[in-house]
């Protein structure tokens, strides 16, 4: 039998299992598997806005197997800026296009043409940096930022954000000190290391993680043991594509969903992000 739903999003609860009909696509997903996605990934997003705000719709529709934490929160909202702020300077360096002057070409119609044709591309420029610089004062302005926003507000309104607090920050701190991972690689920071003490206290499903930190692919199965031990679940594996972590959740991204995501690779792959991505070839390795 084939159910067409039209609407953002309808669950039932069957048993253990969760059906999500999100536009005309039915979802089976196993209710006892949660995914961490970890924020570089989500900061990848603004690489392609089109395709970031296709792979957040589907998140915001599919909370429900999210682990979002504050730690995860305040690090977008601070990330966010540093990499607009790269954007806008990598944008205004490589759009720089001078002037010449030339009393022996300004009498040709075809410089003065030229002339025309530079005035009018550097006003252009100008109106770019001023909406990149108006994204960085007013995250309203941020389709990324808002997409993000409103998968914060519905895991918020679900009790769904995991919270730090002074033990997890003190676990946290001993984690850092020892050695253990997942060790952030800032020597002062210790937000991987917040985020993992998070899900060992509070997740009791099994897991898998969506980065590209080493911290996570390096010690897999150091985390994997500690996981199982501690929470008496599994961790499922560690990949770079939110798609896959959907795959081993259960859930069957739709095509739009899926070419969303290798668009979104590929131009992170041809940019000036591509040194993001030297271990993509290792992401198979880590799946269980």
């Amino acid at each position: 039998m084939l159910i067409v739903v039209n609407s953002k999003e309808m669950i039932a609860h069957i048993y253990e299992v969760h059906l999500y009909c999100i536009g005309y696509c039915i979802i089976f997903y196993n209710s006892s598997m949660k995914i961490l996605i970890d924020t570089n990934i989500y900061l990848d997003f603004y690489r392609s806005n089109k395709e970031g705000i296709i792979l957040l719709s589907e998140l915001i529709a599919l909370d429900g197997v999210i682990i979002l934490t504050d730690q995860i929160i305040q690090e977008f909202e601070r990330s966010r800026e540093k990499v607009l702020r790269n954007v806008l300077k990598n944008f205004e360096q490589e759009s720089r296009l001078g002037g010449f002057t030339s009393s022996l070409l300004s009498d040709m119609e075809d410089f003065r043409e030229l002339e025309k044709a530079r005035k009018l591309y550097n006003n252009k420029k100008d109106k770019v940096i001023k909406l990149i610089t108006a994204m960085l004062d007013d995250p309203s302005e941020d389709k990324i930022a808002v997409f993000f926003k409103q998968l914060v507000n519905k895991a918020i309104a679900g009790n769904k954000v995991w919270y730090t607090d002074d033990e997890i920050i003190k676990n946290a701190h001993s984690r850092k000190l020892i050695g253990n991972p997942p060790t952030t690689i800032d020597k002062y920071s210790i937000g991987d290391e917040i985020n993992w003490e998070i899900v060992l206290r509070h997740i009791d499903e099994d897991t898998i993680i969506v980065g590209r930190d080493n911290a996570f692919y390096d010690n897999f199965s150091f985390l994997a043991k500690e996981f199982k031990k501690l929470t008496g679940h599994s961790l499922k594996g560690v990949t770079d594509r939110i798609t896959n972590a959907l795959k081993i959740v259960g859930i069957r991204p739709g095509d739009v969903v899926e070419t969303a995501e290798k668009l979104l690779m590929r131009s992170m792959e041809e940019s000036n992000y591509s040194e993001f991505w030297k271990r993509s070839a290792k992401v198979e390795e880590t799946i269980l």
